[in-house]
Protein backbone atom coordinates (compact mmCIF):
# COMPACT_ATOMS: atom_id res chain seq x y z
CA UNK A 1 0.00 0.00 0.00
CA UNK A 2 2.86 2.47 0.67
CA UNK A 3 3.80 2.45 -2.99
CA UNK A 4 0.34 2.14 -4.58
CA UNK A 5 0.33 5.82 -5.55
CA UNK A 6 3.89 5.88 -6.86
CA UNK A 7 4.04 7.05 -10.44
CA UNK A 8 6.49 8.48 -12.91
CA UNK A 9 4.72 11.83 -12.49
CA UNK A 10 5.29 12.07 -8.72
CA UNK A 11 8.87 10.75 -8.76
CA UNK A 12 11.01 13.60 -7.46
CA UNK A 13 13.87 14.56 -9.80
CA UNK A 14 16.62 16.64 -8.20
CA UNK A 15 19.68 15.58 -10.21
CA UNK A 16 20.75 14.22 -13.58
CA UNK A 17 21.06 10.66 -12.23
CA UNK A 18 17.42 10.68 -11.14
CA UNK A 19 16.35 12.05 -14.53
CA UNK A 20 18.27 9.21 -16.19
CA UNK A 21 16.71 6.59 -13.87
CA UNK A 22 13.22 7.97 -14.57
CA UNK A 23 13.84 7.98 -18.31
CA UNK A 24 15.08 4.36 -18.27
CA UNK A 25 12.12 3.25 -16.14
CA UNK A 26 9.65 4.86 -18.57
CA UNK A 27 11.44 3.29 -21.52
CA UNK A 28 11.32 -0.10 -19.76
CA UNK A 29 7.51 0.12 -19.59
CA UNK A 30 7.23 1.23 -23.23
CA UNK A 31 9.34 -1.73 -24.38
CA UNK A 32 7.83 -4.27 -21.95
CA UNK A 33 5.57 -6.21 -24.33
CA UNK A 34 7.38 -9.18 -25.82
CA UNK A 35 10.62 -8.19 -24.10
CA UNK A 36 12.56 -10.50 -21.79
CA UNK A 37 14.69 -7.69 -20.35
CA UNK A 38 14.97 -7.62 -16.56
CA UNK A 39 16.17 -4.76 -14.37
CA UNK A 40 18.29 -4.20 -11.30
CA UNK A 41 18.07 -0.97 -9.32
CA UNK A 42 20.99 -0.72 -6.90
CA UNK A 43 22.07 1.93 -4.46
CA UNK A 44 21.83 3.33 -0.98
CA UNK A 45 18.55 3.19 0.99
CA UNK A 46 16.10 6.05 0.45
CA UNK A 47 17.16 6.92 -3.09
CA UNK A 48 13.87 6.06 -4.83
CA UNK A 49 14.48 2.50 -6.06
CA UNK A 50 11.15 1.30 -4.66
CA UNK A 51 9.29 4.35 -5.95
CA UNK A 52 10.47 3.81 -9.54
CA UNK A 53 9.93 0.02 -9.38
CA UNK A 54 6.40 0.62 -8.04
CA UNK A 55 5.80 3.22 -10.78
CA UNK A 56 6.81 0.62 -13.39
CA UNK A 57 4.47 -1.93 -11.79
CA UNK A 58 1.57 0.53 -11.45
CA UNK A 59 1.91 1.55 -15.10
CA UNK A 60 2.00 -2.11 -16.19
CA UNK A 61 -1.10 -2.84 -14.06
CA UNK A 62 -2.93 -0.07 -15.93
CA UNK A 63 -1.95 -1.87 -19.13
CA UNK A 64 -3.49 -5.13 -17.92
CA UNK A 65 -0.29 -6.88 -16.82
CA UNK A 66 0.12 -8.92 -13.64
CA UNK A 67 2.84 -7.69 -11.30
CA UNK A 68 4.15 -8.47 -7.83
CA UNK A 69 6.67 -6.68 -5.63
CA UNK A 70 7.87 -8.92 -2.79
CA UNK A 71 10.81 -8.87 -0.39
CA UNK A 72 13.24 -11.75 -0.11
CA UNK A 73 12.14 -12.09 3.54
CA UNK A 74 8.49 -12.53 2.47
CA UNK A 75 9.45 -15.10 -0.17
CA UNK A 76 11.42 -17.08 2.42
CA UNK A 77 8.62 -16.77 4.97
CA UNK A 78 6.07 -18.03 2.40
CA UNK A 79 8.44 -20.90 1.54
CA UNK A 80 8.71 -21.88 5.21
CA UNK A 81 4.90 -21.78 5.48
CA UNK A 82 4.66 -24.40 2.73
CA UNK A 83 6.48 -26.82 5.05
CA UNK A 84 3.84 -26.30 7.75
CA UNK A 85 0.97 -27.77 5.76
CA UNK A 86 -0.36 -24.37 4.70
CA UNK A 87 -2.37 -25.70 1.78
CA UNK A 88 0.16 -24.25 -0.66
CA UNK A 89 3.03 -26.43 -1.79
CA UNK A 90 6.53 -25.16 -2.49
CA UNK A 91 5.88 -25.98 -6.16
CA UNK A 92 2.65 -23.90 -6.23
CA UNK A 93 4.42 -20.95 -4.63
CA UNK A 94 7.29 -21.15 -7.12
CA UNK A 95 4.73 -21.30 -9.95
CA UNK A 96 2.85 -18.27 -8.59
CA UNK A 97 6.10 -16.28 -8.40
CA UNK A 98 7.11 -17.48 -11.86
CA UNK A 99 3.86 -16.74 -13.66
CA UNK A 100 3.26 -13.02 -13.04
CA UNK A 101 4.21 -10.82 -15.99
CA UNK A 102 6.72 -8.90 -13.85
CA UNK A 103 8.12 -10.01 -10.50
CA UNK A 104 10.15 -7.47 -8.51
CA UNK A 105 12.24 -8.92 -5.68
CA UNK A 106 13.12 -6.32 -3.06
CA UNK A 107 15.82 -6.24 -0.39
CA UNK A 108 18.24 -8.61 -2.08
CA UNK A 109 21.34 -8.82 0.09
CA UNK A 110 19.59 -7.60 3.26
CA UNK A 111 18.95 -11.13 4.53
CA UNK A 112 21.50 -13.55 5.84
CA UNK A 113 23.34 -15.19 3.00
CA UNK A 114 21.72 -18.61 3.35
CA UNK A 115 22.29 -21.30 0.77
CA UNK A 116 18.55 -22.07 0.70
CA UNK A 117 17.73 -18.44 -0.12
CA UNK A 118 20.20 -18.51 -3.01
CA UNK A 119 18.66 -21.76 -4.30
CA UNK A 120 15.12 -20.33 -4.16
CA UNK A 121 16.04 -17.07 -5.93
CA UNK A 122 17.96 -19.13 -8.49
CA UNK A 123 14.89 -21.32 -9.12
CA UNK A 124 12.61 -18.31 -9.49
CA UNK A 125 14.91 -16.44 -11.90
CA UNK A 126 15.57 -19.66 -13.82
CA UNK A 127 11.86 -20.43 -14.26
CA UNK A 128 11.05 -16.86 -15.18
CA UNK A 129 13.80 -16.58 -17.80
CA UNK A 130 12.87 -20.00 -19.23
CA UNK A 131 9.32 -18.76 -19.76
CA UNK A 132 10.59 -15.38 -21.07
CA UNK A 133 9.28 -13.41 -18.08
CA UNK A 134 11.42 -10.55 -16.74
CA UNK A 135 12.42 -10.04 -13.11
CA UNK A 136 13.24 -6.82 -11.31
CA UNK A 137 15.64 -6.70 -8.37
CA UNK A 138 16.10 -3.94 -5.81
CA UNK A 139 19.29 -3.98 -3.77
CA UNK A 140 21.80 -1.93 -1.81
CA UNK A 141 24.57 -4.17 -3.20
CA UNK A 142 26.86 -3.52 -6.17
CA UNK A 143 27.50 -5.86 -9.12
CA UNK A 144 30.35 -7.71 -7.41
CA UNK A 145 28.34 -8.25 -4.21
CA UNK A 146 25.27 -9.37 -6.17
CA UNK A 147 27.34 -11.89 -8.15
CA UNK A 148 28.86 -13.23 -4.94
CA UNK A 149 25.43 -13.39 -3.30
CA UNK A 150 23.36 -14.91 -6.13
CA UNK A 151 25.99 -16.53 -8.34
CA UNK A 152 27.14 -15.93 -11.89
CA UNK A 153 24.28 -17.99 -13.36
CA UNK A 154 21.51 -15.84 -11.91
CA UNK A 155 23.33 -12.63 -12.81
CA UNK A 156 23.82 -13.91 -16.34
CA UNK A 157 20.08 -14.57 -16.67
CA UNK A 158 19.36 -11.09 -15.32
CA UNK A 159 21.34 -9.70 -18.27
CA UNK A 160 19.19 -11.36 -20.98
CA UNK A 161 17.77 -9.03 -23.60
CA UNK A 162 18.17 -5.30 -23.22
CA UNK A 163 18.32 -5.50 -19.42
CA UNK A 164 18.85 -2.48 -17.19
CA UNK A 165 21.24 -1.94 -14.31
CA UNK A 166 20.55 1.49 -12.82
CA UNK A 167 22.76 2.76 -10.00
CA UNK A 168 21.00 5.12 -7.58
CA UNK A 169 24.07 6.95 -6.27
CA UNK A 170 22.58 10.16 -4.88
CA UNK A 171 21.63 11.14 -1.33
CA UNK A 172 18.60 9.65 0.39
CA UNK A 173 15.55 11.84 0.36
CA UNK A 174 13.65 9.91 3.01
CA UNK A 175 14.37 12.57 5.62
CA UNK A 176 12.47 15.04 3.41
CA UNK A 177 9.45 12.81 2.72
CA UNK A 178 6.31 14.18 4.37
CA UNK A 179 3.93 11.36 3.48
CA UNK A 180 1.88 13.58 1.17
CA UNK A 181 3.88 12.27 -1.80
CA UNK A 182 1.94 8.99 -1.81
Amino acid sequence: PLHQNCSFENYRVECEGQMNALSKARQYVEEFDGNIASFIFSGKPGTGKNHLAAAICNELLLRGKSVLIITVADIMSAMKDTFRNSGTSEEQLLNDLSNVDLLVIDEIGVQTESKYEKVIINQIVDRRSSSKRPTGMLTNSNMEEMTKLLGERVMDRMRLGNSLWVIFNWDSYRSRVTGKEY
